[in-house]
């Protein structure tokens, strides 16, 4: 009998390996597994009745009392691990130690998403094999927002719900927040990001650019001094963008949320300033991108708001701009205005402003205007004020010495009627109320320009200035970046030699200093 229930024993064992390997590839417990469990189960239950006197005087055993020990202290042990590994799961702390923060996500992605009120729903349709890239990217959005949800979908293993959706393409993921819904094809933090900003935006702000004095394009895409570029990155960030030509309107639109000045050559007509002093005075965002003389300066303008704008050239000789190619025209900032939400996280950053002049905040602006300064060049550099005979040469008495101030806004408190604030669907009920005007200033214009607008922190602080400006304050912040591409790229020559090196010559050369030890030894 003991000899049955010896065999049964091990034919239990085999039959519920069996059973749990099917029941792990099917994921299915069926009558097969099932049967087998049961059949298992019975074996085993046959060989302890047969054998319990054998189970017994082991149990008793010194050495049963030693591996007992063993086992508890290893169960403790792994339970230990295990509670560890839930509160950490709970309370998790994660460094990045890449040189770019390749698997961080950036500041605007984390104001973004800590900002959300209610649950932003995302439904990504990938193959499974194909998921890994995008799965860890939502892990990282789940983990800064709990309103973060996500779902991955096979779009073969579930043609209904892609069909619901529309999904006619692998890689399509769809973003839906309170009813409203966007759609990307990618898996890059910064068009998830993006897309997440276009849906939780109640209304699509709108930026006008002026025309019609020589302002840089916003419309030609490889014109090297246009802005394209900017224009293509602000309409990523759900804003609305028009040209638009004020002598033709008579004013400035009354859906306009920012005035972009971009680097006018020619001066505007005073009905013109007149106009973009009205739309200030009610509350407006103008934001001045303003080159060197013989290009308008808006003096008068700045000055009626505290900024003093300089009739000189920014020059550089600090030679930070050499490291880059660019010469002492091109003066370079390092220095921001930590305390001001635009500048506040450009600690560790650089912006190059080409042909700058100086944009100041007076000593004593006027009573209700606010000023504030935001990027200043280095100390080696000053603004030049005489250039006729070709020569930048500092002479303390007349030039602006350095750290010269290139970029500064002003904020005042309006009071307008609701008359005014309703012009653009002509209810009023008369009242009024109290709103901020802006005014921000910047010494150039082609730091913006398509040439130089993805250089360093140039596009950031583009950014950030129209954003605080629309009073967007969740899209003030350094905007994601694409993942640096830091791949070693071998010749042919390089490769072999560094076979040669890695494959042959080492192993071989730690093979001969064994055998050489061992010689020794003997």
């Amino acid at each position: 009998m003991k000899d049955y229930g010896k065999y049964a024993g091990g034919v239990g064992l085999i039959l519920i390996l069996v059973a749990l390997g099917s029941y792990y590839v099917s994921a299915t417990l069926d009558w097969f597994e099932t049967a087998l469990l049961i059949a298992g189960l019975a074996g085993v239950v046959f060989f302890v009745v047969t054998h319990m006197a054998e189970i017994r005087d082991l149990m008793f055993r010194r050495s049963t009392k030693y591996t007992a020990n063993a086992v508890t202290s290893a169960v403790v042990v792994l339970g230990i691990l295990g509670l560890i590994n839930f509160i950490a799961s709970e309370h998790n702390w994660r460094l990045d130690t890449t040189a770019a923060k390749q698997f961080s996500l950036s500041d605007q992605t984390i104001k973004v998403l800590k900002n959300l009120n209610d649950d932003l729903n995302i439904t990504a349709f990938y193959k499974a094999e194909d998921q890994q890239e995008m799965q860890d990217l939502l892990k990282e959005y789940a983990n800064i927002s709990p309103k973060v949800k996500y779902e991955f979908i096979d779009p073969d293993k579930k043609p209904a719900i892609a069909r619901q959706y529309g999904i006619t393409s692998y890689g399509t993921t769809v973003i839906e927040y309170r009813g409203r819904d966007e759609r990307i094809t990618t898996s890059t933090e910064q068009d998830l990001t993006n897309a997440i900003i276009k849906v939780t935006r109640e209304k699509q702000k709108k930026i006008y650019f002026t025309t019609g004095h020589g302002e840089k394009n916003i419309d030609i895409e490889d014109e090297r001094n246009g802005m394209s570029g900017a224009k293509s990155v602000i309409e990523e960030k759900n804003y609305l963008v028009e040209s638009v030509l004020l002598v033709e309107k008579g004013q400035v639109p009354d859906d306009c949320d920012v005035l972009v000045i971009a680097g006018p050559t020619k001066p505007f007509l005073p009905n013109e300033l007149e106009m973009v002093e009205n739309y200030l005075n009610q509350g407006g965002a103008v934001y001045l991108l303003l080159d060197p003389a013989p290009s308008p300066g808006f003096e008068d303008l700045a000055a009626k708001w505290g900024l003093k704008v300089g009739n000189d050239v920014v020059v550089d000789v600090s030679g930070i701009g050499m490291l880059f190619g660019a010469g002492a025209n091109m003066p370079v900032a390092a220095q921001y205005n930590d305390t001001h939400p635009i500048t506040e996280k450009f600690g560790n950053f650089m912006t190059a402003f080409p042909l700058a002049r100086s944009v100041t905040p007076m000593d004593e602006p006027p009573a209700d205007v606010d000023v504030d300064w935001l990027a200043k060049t280095t100390e080696r550099s000053w603004g030049e004020t005489n250039l006729s005979n070709g020569k930048a040469e500092l002479n303390p008495d007349e030039d602006l010495l350095g750290p010269v101030t290139i970029a500064a806004v002003a904020t005042k408190t309006i009071e307008v009627s609701e008359a005014d604030s309703a012009s653009a669907n002509g209810e009023s009920d008369g009242n009024s109320k109290e709103t901020t005007a802006k005014l921000a200033i910047v010494g150039d214009s082609d730091f913006a320009s398509n040439a130089f607008f993805n250089f360093q922190a140039n596009g950031d602080l583009f950014m950030n200035t129209l954003s605080w400006l629309a009073e967007e304050e969740d899209l003030v912040s350094i905007r994601p970046k694409s993942p640096e591409d830091r791949r070693i790229n071998l010749t042919q020559k390089q490769s072999r030699i560094m076979l040669l090196l890695g494959v042959i010559l080492v192993p071989m050369a730690v093979l001969a200093m064994a055998v050489v030890v061992q010689r020794r030894r003997q």
